[in-house]
Protein backbone atom coordinates (compact mmCIF):
# COMPACT_ATOMS: atom_id res chain seq x y z
CA UNK A 1 0.00 0.00 0.00
CA UNK A 2 2.94 2.24 0.85
CA UNK A 3 4.02 2.34 -2.42
CA UNK A 4 0.77 2.65 -4.47
CA UNK A 5 0.92 5.83 -2.27
CA UNK A 6 3.73 7.07 -4.50
CA UNK A 7 2.05 5.92 -7.91
CA UNK A 8 -1.02 8.04 -7.03
CA UNK A 9 1.54 11.08 -6.18
CA UNK A 10 3.24 10.28 -9.93
CA UNK A 11 0.01 10.58 -11.63
CA UNK A 12 -1.16 13.73 -9.90
CA UNK A 13 1.84 15.57 -10.90
CA UNK A 14 2.08 14.23 -14.34
CA UNK A 15 -1.80 15.67 -14.07
CA UNK A 16 -0.78 18.88 -12.94
CA UNK A 17 2.34 19.37 -15.70
CA UNK A 18 -0.34 18.52 -18.30
CA UNK A 19 -2.61 20.84 -17.00
CA UNK A 20 0.05 23.78 -16.58
CA UNK A 21 1.27 22.99 -20.22
CA UNK A 22 -2.56 23.51 -21.33
CA UNK A 23 -3.02 26.89 -19.84
CA UNK A 24 0.74 28.39 -21.12
CA UNK A 25 -0.12 27.07 -24.53
CA UNK A 26 -3.55 28.91 -24.39
CA UNK A 27 -1.81 32.28 -22.74
CA UNK A 28 1.20 32.45 -25.05
CA UNK A 29 -1.72 32.40 -28.19
CA UNK A 30 -3.94 35.00 -25.92
CA UNK A 31 -0.34 36.95 -25.62
CA UNK A 32 0.84 36.45 -29.11
CA UNK A 33 -2.58 38.13 -30.82
CA UNK A 34 -2.18 40.83 -28.23
CA UNK A 35 1.54 41.73 -29.48
CA UNK A 36 0.07 41.62 -33.22
CA UNK A 37 -2.60 44.09 -32.21
CA UNK A 38 -0.71 46.15 -30.22
CA UNK A 39 -2.82 46.21 -27.74
CA UNK A 40 -2.76 45.16 -23.86
CA UNK A 41 -2.55 41.83 -23.20
CA UNK A 42 -5.27 40.68 -20.92
CA UNK A 43 -4.06 37.23 -19.80
CA UNK A 44 -3.63 36.74 -16.04
CA UNK A 45 -0.36 35.11 -14.40
CA UNK A 46 0.28 31.42 -15.03
CA UNK A 47 0.09 29.86 -10.98
CA UNK A 48 0.37 26.69 -12.36
CA UNK A 49 3.91 26.61 -13.26
CA UNK A 50 4.88 27.30 -9.54
CA UNK A 51 2.40 25.56 -8.06
CA UNK A 52 3.46 21.97 -10.29
CA UNK A 53 6.47 22.51 -9.42
CA UNK A 54 6.11 22.60 -5.98
CA UNK A 55 4.27 19.99 -5.44
CA UNK A 56 6.91 17.78 -8.06
CA UNK A 57 9.97 18.92 -5.88
CA UNK A 58 8.25 18.28 -2.51
CA UNK A 59 7.66 15.15 -3.23
CA UNK A 60 11.14 13.89 -5.01
CA UNK A 61 12.52 15.66 -1.82
CA UNK A 62 10.50 13.38 0.34
CA UNK A 63 11.76 10.51 -1.56
CA UNK A 64 15.14 11.99 -1.68
CA UNK A 65 15.23 12.10 2.57
CA UNK A 66 13.68 8.59 2.60
CA UNK A 67 16.14 6.89 0.42
CA UNK A 68 19.64 8.63 1.88
CA UNK A 69 18.33 8.47 5.37
CA UNK A 70 17.54 5.05 5.62
CA UNK A 71 19.07 2.98 2.85
CA UNK A 72 21.08 4.51 0.18
CA UNK A 73 24.51 3.38 1.84
CA UNK A 74 23.08 -0.41 0.90
CA UNK A 75 23.06 0.34 -3.08
CA UNK A 76 25.86 -1.02 -5.25
CA UNK A 77 27.60 0.18 -8.29
CA UNK A 78 26.93 -3.38 -10.36
CA UNK A 79 22.90 -3.36 -10.04
CA UNK A 80 21.15 -1.32 -12.38
CA UNK A 81 19.26 0.41 -9.97
CA UNK A 82 22.18 1.48 -8.09
CA UNK A 83 23.76 4.82 -7.01
CA UNK A 84 24.08 6.07 -10.48
CA UNK A 85 20.85 5.09 -11.51
CA UNK A 86 19.48 6.88 -8.50
CA UNK A 87 21.73 10.32 -8.99
CA UNK A 88 20.74 10.36 -12.67
CA UNK A 89 17.05 9.66 -11.72
CA UNK A 90 16.99 13.29 -9.47
CA UNK A 91 19.43 14.96 -11.48
CA UNK A 92 16.37 14.80 -14.14
CA UNK A 93 14.61 17.11 -11.76
CA UNK A 94 16.85 19.95 -13.70
CA UNK A 95 15.46 18.59 -17.41
CA UNK A 96 11.84 18.99 -15.49
CA UNK A 97 12.46 22.63 -14.60
CA UNK A 98 14.14 23.59 -17.79
CA UNK A 99 10.72 21.94 -20.04
CA UNK A 100 8.26 23.67 -17.44
CA UNK A 101 10.60 26.98 -17.77
CA UNK A 102 10.45 26.60 -21.50
CA UNK A 103 7.32 26.17 -21.99
CA UNK A 104 5.72 29.27 -20.38
CA UNK A 105 7.35 31.45 -21.86
CA UNK A 106 8.40 32.77 -26.03
CA UNK A 107 10.92 35.52 -25.27
CA UNK A 108 13.11 35.66 -28.30
CA UNK A 109 16.70 35.51 -28.05
CA UNK A 110 18.37 38.44 -26.83
CA UNK A 111 15.57 40.33 -26.05
CA UNK A 112 14.78 42.09 -22.37
CA UNK A 113 12.53 39.47 -21.59
CA UNK A 114 14.84 36.57 -22.28
CA UNK A 115 17.97 38.46 -20.40
CA UNK A 116 15.41 39.52 -17.55
CA UNK A 117 14.22 35.22 -17.69
CA UNK A 118 17.50 33.92 -17.19
CA UNK A 119 19.06 36.24 -14.85
CA UNK A 120 16.06 34.96 -12.11
CA UNK A 121 16.28 31.61 -13.56
CA UNK A 122 19.86 30.62 -14.68
CA UNK A 123 21.15 29.08 -11.78
CA UNK A 124 18.57 26.98 -11.33
CA UNK A 125 20.12 23.73 -13.08
CA UNK A 126 23.27 23.90 -11.79
CA UNK A 127 21.78 24.25 -8.38
CA UNK A 128 20.04 21.05 -8.61
CA UNK A 129 22.71 19.31 -9.97
CA UNK A 130 25.30 20.45 -7.21
CA UNK A 131 22.59 19.37 -4.67
CA UNK A 132 22.78 16.04 -6.00
CA UNK A 133 26.37 16.01 -6.31
CA UNK A 134 26.73 16.65 -2.49
CA UNK A 135 24.44 13.86 -1.59
CA UNK A 136 26.81 11.51 -3.13
CA UNK A 137 29.17 10.97 -0.05
CA UNK A 138 25.82 9.18 1.70
CA UNK A 139 26.36 6.80 -0.93
CA UNK A 140 29.64 5.22 1.51
CA UNK A 141 28.71 3.83 4.70
CA UNK A 142 32.10 4.11 6.33
CA UNK A 143 31.98 8.20 5.56
CA UNK A 144 28.55 8.65 7.05
CA UNK A 145 29.86 6.60 10.53
CA UNK A 146 32.94 9.50 10.89
CA UNK A 147 29.93 12.64 10.15
CA UNK A 148 30.05 14.74 13.25
CA UNK A 149 26.46 14.60 14.89
CA UNK A 150 23.44 15.60 12.65
CA UNK A 151 25.78 15.80 9.62
CA UNK A 152 24.45 13.87 7.79
CA UNK A 153 20.73 15.15 8.30
CA UNK A 154 22.03 18.94 7.70
CA UNK A 155 23.11 17.33 4.31
CA UNK A 156 19.78 15.39 3.37
CA UNK A 157 18.29 18.48 4.40
CA UNK A 158 19.98 21.44 2.67
CA UNK A 159 20.09 19.38 -1.12
CA UNK A 160 15.87 18.89 -0.26
CA UNK A 161 16.05 22.60 0.34
CA UNK A 162 17.56 23.26 -2.43
CA UNK A 163 14.94 20.92 -5.04
CA UNK A 164 12.32 23.10 -3.91
CA UNK A 165 13.81 26.57 -4.00
CA UNK A 166 13.12 26.93 -7.58
CA UNK A 167 9.45 27.44 -6.71
CA UNK A 168 10.52 31.39 -5.44
CA UNK A 169 11.63 31.95 -9.10
CA UNK A 170 8.95 30.38 -11.07
CA UNK A 171 6.68 32.39 -8.67
CA UNK A 172 7.90 35.71 -9.74
CA UNK A 173 8.39 34.96 -13.21
CA UNK A 174 4.26 34.01 -13.08
CA UNK A 175 3.73 37.71 -11.02
CA UNK A 176 5.90 39.31 -13.70
CA UNK A 177 4.01 37.46 -16.70
CA UNK A 178 7.33 36.04 -17.70
CA UNK A 179 9.13 39.08 -17.41
CA UNK A 180 6.09 41.41 -19.51
CA UNK A 181 6.35 42.96 -16.73
CA UNK A 182 9.59 44.49 -15.28
CA UNK A 183 10.57 42.29 -12.35
CA UNK A 184 11.16 44.74 -9.15
CA UNK A 185 14.18 45.25 -8.05
CA UNK A 186 13.62 44.17 -4.53
CA UNK A 187 12.63 40.74 -5.62
CA UNK A 188 15.77 40.44 -8.06
CA UNK A 189 18.00 40.70 -5.08
CA UNK A 190 16.25 38.99 -2.45
CA UNK A 191 16.72 36.00 -4.59
CA UNK A 192 20.19 36.77 -5.50
CA UNK A 193 20.87 36.58 -1.45
CA UNK A 194 18.52 33.16 -1.44
CA UNK A 195 21.27 31.91 -4.07
CA UNK A 196 23.98 32.54 -1.83
CA UNK A 197 22.83 31.63 1.67
CA UNK A 198 20.19 28.78 1.07
CA UNK A 199 22.45 27.10 -1.67
CA UNK A 200 25.52 28.45 -2.29
CA UNK A 201 26.96 29.28 0.83
CA UNK A 202 26.02 25.94 2.42
CA UNK A 203 27.47 23.68 -0.10
CA UNK A 204 30.52 25.02 0.07
CA UNK A 205 30.81 25.09 3.54
CA UNK A 206 29.49 21.22 3.62
CA UNK A 207 32.65 20.57 0.99
CA UNK A 208 34.58 22.25 3.35
CA UNK A 209 34.07 19.78 6.19
CA UNK A 210 34.20 16.52 3.88
CA UNK A 211 37.63 17.79 2.63
CA UNK A 212 39.43 19.29 5.65
CA UNK A 213 37.63 17.67 8.13
CA UNK A 214 36.80 14.26 7.24
CA UNK A 215 39.53 13.91 4.62
CA UNK A 216 36.48 12.74 2.42
CA UNK A 217 36.95 13.54 -1.78
CA UNK A 218 35.21 16.22 -3.16
CA UNK A 219 34.17 17.16 -6.93
CA UNK A 220 34.53 20.60 -8.11
CA UNK A 221 31.60 21.97 -7.47
CA UNK A 222 32.95 24.14 -4.59
CA UNK A 223 34.34 26.38 -7.62
CA UNK A 224 30.94 26.80 -8.62
CA UNK A 225 29.92 27.99 -5.55
CA UNK A 226 32.59 30.39 -5.23
CA UNK A 227 31.81 31.54 -8.67
CA UNK A 228 28.56 32.45 -7.57
CA UNK A 229 29.05 33.90 -4.34
CA UNK A 230 31.23 36.21 -6.14
CA UNK A 231 28.92 37.36 -8.94
CA UNK A 232 26.38 37.78 -6.87
CA UNK A 233 27.96 40.41 -4.83
CA UNK A 234 29.95 42.06 -8.00
CA UNK A 235 26.71 41.96 -9.47
CA UNK A 236 25.48 44.08 -6.55
CA UNK A 237 28.07 46.40 -6.26
CA UNK A 238 27.76 47.18 -9.93
CA UNK A 239 24.22 48.06 -9.68
CA UNK A 240 25.06 50.24 -6.51
CA UNK A 241 27.62 52.24 -8.36
CA UNK A 242 25.18 52.69 -11.72
CA UNK A 243 22.96 54.20 -8.79
CA UNK A 244 25.51 56.11 -7.31
CA UNK A 245 26.22 57.64 -10.59
CA UNK A 246 22.98 58.55 -11.81
CA UNK A 247 22.60 59.97 -7.88
CA UNK A 248 25.67 62.35 -8.64
CA UNK A 249 24.06 63.23 -12.56
CA UNK A 250 20.69 64.29 -11.41
CA UNK A 251 22.86 66.18 -8.46
CA UNK A 252 24.30 67.85 -11.53
CA UNK A 253 21.11 68.52 -13.18
CA UNK A 254 21.99 66.40 -15.82
CA UNK A 255 19.03 64.08 -15.37
CA UNK A 256 15.76 65.24 -14.65
CA UNK A 257 14.50 63.02 -11.51
CA UNK A 258 10.92 63.51 -12.74
CA UNK A 259 11.19 61.82 -15.50
CA UNK A 260 11.30 58.25 -15.44
CA UNK A 261 13.37 55.99 -17.27
CA UNK A 262 12.22 54.84 -20.50
CA UNK A 263 11.12 51.23 -20.56
CA UNK A 264 12.51 48.41 -22.65
CA UNK A 265 9.93 47.91 -25.62
CA UNK A 266 9.56 44.35 -25.25
CA UNK A 267 8.37 44.94 -21.63
CA UNK A 268 4.96 45.73 -21.72
CA UNK A 269 2.47 46.67 -18.74
CA UNK A 270 0.07 43.95 -18.18
CA UNK A 271 -3.74 43.97 -16.80
CA UNK A 272 -4.39 41.08 -15.03
CA UNK A 273 -7.55 39.55 -15.71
Amino acid sequence: MYWYAWVVADLAVLLLFIMASIISYKHLILARKAVLRKSPIQTGSLPMAYFAWFVYSTLLAIRVAIIFKDFAWKLKEEDFFGPNSLKINISMAAFVFMMLLLSHHDAESNSERKHAITEISGTVVFDVLDSVDVLDTLFNKRAIDEFPPHFETAIIVIACINLILPTLPLMTLSKAHFAHKIIPREISILHKMLLVFLVNLPLLSIRLVLWHVLDTDISIFPVKNLLVIFVVFHDLYEKRREDIDREEEETDGNVDPDVPDSQPPELCVLNTA
